[in-house]
């Protein structure tokens, strides 16, 4: 798919789901803002391309989703959020995870 055309459906969906052919184009087309590895459900990444920002996700099912935001700030709080919940499943195990360099304690 070109890259302005997937552009073009992550603006018109709350969502959008693409392969992993599709974000292998879309990385190279865009700048990465931001990108954590979640160490349960693959990188999360803030990615803007001209002023569209875009928040990519994986399901725990291996699922990759778009979706716009309309600034970076909210981007990074959609993904703070994320990781507080990814954190929250380790809960019980005595584990701390740091998403900066993908380790555990």
């Amino acid at each position: 798919m070109k890259i302005a055309d997937l552009i073009a459906k992550v603006k018109r969906r709350p969502f959008v789901s693409i392969t992993r052919e599709d974000l292998a184009s879309l990385l190279q087309s865009t700048t990465t803002l931001r990108a954590d590895d979640t160490l349960l459900a693959g990188w999360i990444r803030i990615l803007s391309f001209g002023e569209t920002i875009i928040v990519q996700e994986e399901t725990p099912e291996g699922e990759i989703l778009l979706r716009q935001m309309p600034s970076q700030e909210e981007a990074d709080k959609l993904v703070q959020e994320r990781l507080a919940t990814y954190e929250r499943m380790w809960d019980g195990c005595g584990c701390q995870i740091n998403y900066k360099d993908g380790s555990g304690s």
